[in-house]
């Protein structure tokens, strides 16, 4: 069962809401994730929340909560290493674990990409994922992402070298 979403960009009333999704989801998220530390809390969502302004205005990331039709916050996910003379960007994505399995980092893959392409003249978007986490790596083929290969040794979490795979999604 999908559940229809939405991206949007933060606001500064979104920290607790932030704050919420990723401690309902630690567990989940720190295996794949180095921002989500064991000690994350409220301090650190309200700085990325104040962060994302700036980086979006540099084009260093453009930065999106995936939210429900009531505003509920699923998760977020955000282009980043952009690279705008060449048209490159990379996608990373999170749901919160309570949206898990409803297809929604699929769909907010395909509007990012959607919005990557038309909005920000993007011409390919690249997904890495490690060879270990088989859910993204779904996620990234569900949204027709191509597999090109593998990337040995291109991740560090938590001190451990993980091969990735790398996926793109190319402007049609």
């Amino acid at each position: 069962m999908s559940i229809p979403i939405r991206l949007r960009q933060y606001r500064s009333d979104d920290v607790d809401a932030v704050a919420d999704a990723v401690l309902e989801s630690q567990a989940e998220l720190s295996i794949w994730m180095p921002w989500c530390h064991p000690d994350y809390g409220r301090q650190d969502a309200a700085a990325w929340v104040a962060s994302r302004p700036d980086a979006w205005q540099r084009n260093e990331e453009k930065s999106f909560l995936v939210v429900a039709a009531d505003d509920q916050l699923l998760g977020g996910c955000g282009i980043h290493r952009i690279n705008l003379q060449n048209g490159v960007g990379e996608l990373g994505y999170w749901v919160r674990s309570s949206a898990t399995r409803r297809g929604v980092a699929t769909e907010a893959t395909r509007l990012a990409c959607a919005w990557a392409f038309e909005v920000a003249g993007l011409h390919r978007i690249e997904i890495l994922a490690s060879v270990e986490n088989v859910a993204s790596q779904r996620v990234a083929e569900k949204a027709g992402g191509v597999r090109e290969g593998i990337l040995r040794e291109r991740l560090l979490l938590h001190g451990r070298r993980h091969d990735c795979v790398l996926y793109s999604i190319v402007r049609r």
